[in-house]
């Protein structure tokens, strides 16, 4: 069962990961999901119906879509209704679950971003690297720490500097 589930979450991330996308002129990086994401995840549902039924995925990617277009009321309802629905769905294996969440909050701290609300954003990069510390997380978290200090370490830096403690 293991081995199924690490295979799924590693087929499932090598799908994700493929799929970041530059939102604004600040490159952040967000995650759009796509009907082959939505296929691995869903269990009971056919493939095709998976992609156009699925709440999580159409939310994020009115989250994404919004932020690209510079719509940042809208893409603040949709990803803030991407972070809720991951939240409640537990169907899925735990760590897709994880990862899910961890790119839900990612994309909501960008949408916050792009709004100005850089301490929102700051929270939302925070709880995803805590949940999953992916390459989104990481380079989300990152970019708007060098933002808001230029001179504070990398944050790649930082975290093996605490993990020596």
């Amino acid at each position: 069962m293991k081995l199924i589930q690490s295979r799924c979450l590693l087929a499932t991330s090598l799908l994700l990961a493929s799929f970041a996308s530059q939102a604004g002129s600040q490159s952040y990086q967000m995650v759009l999901m796509t009907e082959e994401t939505a296929t691995a995840q869903s269990k009971t549902q056919p493939a095709a119906s998976a992609a156009t039924t699925d709440p999580y995925i159409r939310q994020t990617r009115l989250c994404v879509a919004y932020s690209q277009q510079g719509q940042t009321a809208e893409a603040m309802r949709a990803c803030h209704q991407a972070v809720m629905l991951v939240r409640q769905a537990g169907d899925r294996p735990v760590g897709m679950q994880r990862q899910l969440r961890s790119y839900a909050y990612s994309n909501r701290g960008v949408a916050k971003a792009l709004s100005g609300d850089h301490l929102g954003a700051l929270t939302d990069f925070q709880r995803a690297y805590l949940i999953n510390a992916n390459a989104v997380s990481q380079h989300n978290l990152g970019k708007l720490v060098k933002a808001l200090h230029p001179d504070a370490p990398l944050l790649a830096a930082s975290l093996a500097d605490s993990n020596t403690d």
